[in-house]
């Protein structure tokens, strides 16, 4: 069965379609790479360029029930990442099947990521900067009912990202960064409302964990491409992960690593 073409097909679309694990006989999380390998093989070869990635089951807590030992990761596309700013930016929505969204911190790579020992306090020099973001994700199954493996073959989950303000770095920030992004506070909030708050720590311990447990797994997916300056990395969900809507404001009240608060409205 061609799940590649189904998943473009239900993107493009917007549209629910059936998950690799209920009809492929051991779907385990090395064939839901493979398949997304393939999904992001056919993407660029009509146009979609590679921008960064994401990385997804940060939260340890989750591991259990989806079998996991690790975080996962996808790719991000120039289609997919909007470079906000301190602005307040408009997000289309309407073309998803189920959006939640996500407060995420997010790293920018700089040259010394090439061959990087993959620790979280040596691979703070190979960060450029910093920034809020909100990453919207998507499911294109059923009622948001898959497997890891189902996942990842799906783009992740990822739809959109949106980035913030970036905060540039200067030697003396990267020393105390992996304990500086774990202590981030964040309330995220609908309107006027507060709907949930998180911290920095929830993804992986300190979102440079999180980098480096994907430098972890990039050495053992030969098909992947090493990462490389410039590159645009978001590091996991710090909270809950809300269902949203057309016409709601969301805002990310970041306190802590020099983050500035991110506002969005979906469209």
């Amino acid at each position: 069965m061609d799940f590649v073409q189904q998943l473009i097909d239900a993107r493009t679309r917007g549209i629910v379609t059936p998950r690799p694990s209920q009809s492929v006989e051991n779907f385990d999380l090395e064939a839901g790479y493979r398949a997304g390998a393939n999904v992001d093989a056919a993407l660029c070869e009509i146009g979609w360029q590679h921008v960064g990635r994401k990385i997804g089951f940060t939260n340890v807590a989750t591991w259990a029930e989806f079998g996991l030992s690790s975080p996962i990761w996808a790719y991000m596309y120039d289609r997919t990442v909007v470079d906000a700013g301190s602005r307040i930016t408009e997000v289309p929505v309407g073309s998803l099947v189920s959006p939640r969204i996500e407060p995420e911190i997010v790293l920018g790579l700089n040259d010394r990521i090439t061959g990087i020992a993959a620790d979280p306090d040596t691979i703070a020099s190979a960060i450029e900067w910093v920034a809020p973001g909100f990453e919207i994700v998507d499911c294109h199954y059923a009622d948001w009912q898959f497997t890891a493996a189902d996942i990842v073959a799906d783009f992740g989950a990822h739809a959109r990202l949106i980035v913030g303000e970036k905060t540039m770095l200067a030697a003396q920030d990267r020393r105390a960064l992996r304990q500086a992004l774990a202590d981030v506070t964040v309330k995220l909030c609908r309107d006027d409302e507060v709907v949930t708050t998180g911290v920095g720590r929830n993804a992986l311990g300190s979102p440079l964990s999180a980098l480096a447990s994907l430098c972890d797994m990039l050495v053992t997916q030969a098909w992947a491409n090493p990462l490389v300056s410039g590159e645009v990395i978001t590091t996991g969900t710090l909270t809950d992960y809300p269902r949203v809507n057309a016409g709601q404001r969301w805002t990310a009240m970041f306190a802590g690593a020099g983050l500035s608060h991110l506002t969005i409205d979906l469209i």
